[in-house]
């Protein structure tokens, strides 16, 4: 399925933040750009989600 791939691309996008952001050599500004990135992509895969789980509901009626 299209929609599972690019979940699965956003959380390897967010894994990649969330590694990036545990680096101790971030500056504060780099660190704020990060956090609202990270925030950006769960909202994408909290839509692909819901996406996912209206389409297993329909399915199952």
């Amino acid at each position: 399925m299209e929609s599972d791939s690019k979940l699965e691309d956003l959380r390897s996008a967010l894994s990649c933040v969330f590694e990036k952001l545990g680096a101790e050599s971030l500056t504060e500004p780099d660190r704020v750009e990060l956090v609202a990135r990270a925030e950006v992509v769960q909202d994408q895969i909290d839509a692909i989600q819901d996406v996912i789980d209206d389409e297993e509901q329909l399915a199952d009626h």
